[in-house]
């Protein structure tokens, strides 16, 4: 297994969302596993963020297509789920860039996938200064917004 530093992770990452930091610490923290270091939280707090930014640019784009209330509520559904985050991010190869928790033994669940796109949002939320017209370049670039 190749060892990267931190900037590698960081650069990687970045490559792969298509953006760049202004404050990289934001996407370390984004790329953090509950109990990989001291701070046992991990990216738990920047998902948080990342799931509120998600869902407004979901339900914004459903507005903005004239769809109806259930439509947007379905894409709600089917499209910020815990599932289709994880599979989006296997499928970018974000895993390899996750640091996880000693006790993992190199294995990202799904559940930790999905966390670490919601804090990649997040993070990119806040280091684009709330910018949502970032965040929705961010959610078409990972094409969160499409159909399985």
């Amino acid at each position: 297994m190749l060892i990267l530093t931190t900037a590698e992770r960081i650069s990687a990452a970045e490559a792969i969302i298509g953006y760049v930091f202004h404050n990289d610490q934001l996407l370390v923290k984004a790329l953090e596993a509950a109990g990989a270091t001291p701070a046992a939280q991990g990216n738990k707090r920047l998902a948080l963020i990342g799931d509120a930014a998600l869902r407004l640019i979901l339900y914004e784009l459903g507005y903005e297509d004239e769809r109806s209330i259930g439509d947007m509520t379905s894409a709600q559904n089917t499209r910020a789920t815990n599932e289709n985050l994880a599979r989006i991010g296997f499928s970018l190869g974000l895993n390899a860039y996750i640091h996880l928790n000693p006790s993992a033994q190199g294995i990202v669940p799904g559940r930790l996938m999905a966390t670490t796109v919601e804090a990649i949002i997040g993070a990119v939320y806040l280091d684009s200064n709330k910018d949502v017209m970032t965040i929705r370049r961010l959610i078409l670039h990972l094409c969160i917004t499409q159909a399985e």
